[in-house]
């Protein structure tokens, strides 16, 4: 079987903190013959140096544009400077902060409208070495995602229009509190799951899914089992076959036991 985990939220609790059930767990479910995959909003610069050493055999990054299995890429997408900066004038355009998340760094837009939230996002990645400018010839400024921030949908519609009328079209996702995940509008966390299963010839019933934030909803599309964690949203866990505890309260060990993914000791 294969198993899909998000990262923030599911493997660590909304502090961040990592469970001490989690790795015993996924340690268990790959010796009993299952293959983990992380599958992430995050880009390839921002991946969770946490989880070295966990048994997982590939990755789905930035929504699913992204994906590596065993060492190997399967599909790699990012946008080259020229396109991303026809991308960069669209959210200059419509005045709408913005923060990329390339695969090389996450850039910040000295153009860019201020906004609260921005200083934290820089805050982090500063802290962990991925934080750079937006300059119009730097040949890494390569747009894969981005995070966005706009109180109304209508601006947000706007964004999607334009973008589809350069021929780059994105989709939002409200992530909550006026923050926007963009994301390539062909790609998300279940076309990685479907890249994956695909490749290993695995049947839809025998995977699974496990997240709790709106980003992984499509996640939970495209397998047979979707687990939402006890703090997801009301609308995520509607979407589930199943919901389990918090990540803090075991969350991922006691649906791995429920399934049969392992044994309750």
């Amino acid at each position: 079987m294969l198993l899909f985990f998000d990262i923030d939220g599911t493997l660590f609790d909304d502090s961040r903190k990592l469970p001490a059930s989690v790795l015993p767990s996924l340690e268990k479910a790959h010796e009993n013959g299952h293959l983990i995959f992380i599958n992430t909003g995050r880009t390839l610069c921002n991946l969770d140096h946490r989880l070295d050493g966990f048994p997982v055999d590939g990755w789905i990054m930035g929504c699913g544009t992204r994906i590596v299995f065993r060492g190997e890429t399967l599909q790699s997408m990012e946008y080259d400077p020229a396109r991303t900066l026809r991308l960069r004038q669209v959210f200059l355009d419509l005045e709408i902060p913005v923060v990329y998340e390339c695969d090389t760094a996450m850039y910040f837009d000295p153009l860019s409208p201020a906004h609260p939230a921005i200083p934290i996002f820089r805050n982090y990645a500063r802290k962990n070495g991925i934080d750079r400018d937006v300059t119009e010839t730097d040949p890494e400024f390569r747009a894969v995602k981005m995070f966005c921030f706009s109180d109304t949908r209508d601006l947000i519609d706007r964004l999607e229009e334009a973008t589809a009328a350069v021929g780059l079209p994105y989709t939002a996702i409200d992530r909550g509190k006026g923050g926007w995940e963009v994301i390539p509008a062909a790609y998300s966390k279940g076309t990685g799951i479907d890249v994956i299963r695909q490749k290993l010839n695995v049947a839809f019933e025998d995977c699974y899914a496990f997240g709790d934030s709106r980003n992984d909803m499509t996640m939970f599309e495209h397998v047979g089992h979707s687990i939402a964690m006890g703090n997801a949203p009301e609308d995520v866990k509607a979407a589930c076959s199943w919901t389990t505890a918090r990540p803090e309260d075991d969350g991922i060990k006691k649906a791995m036991i429920h399934f049969g993914i392992i044994a309750d000791e």
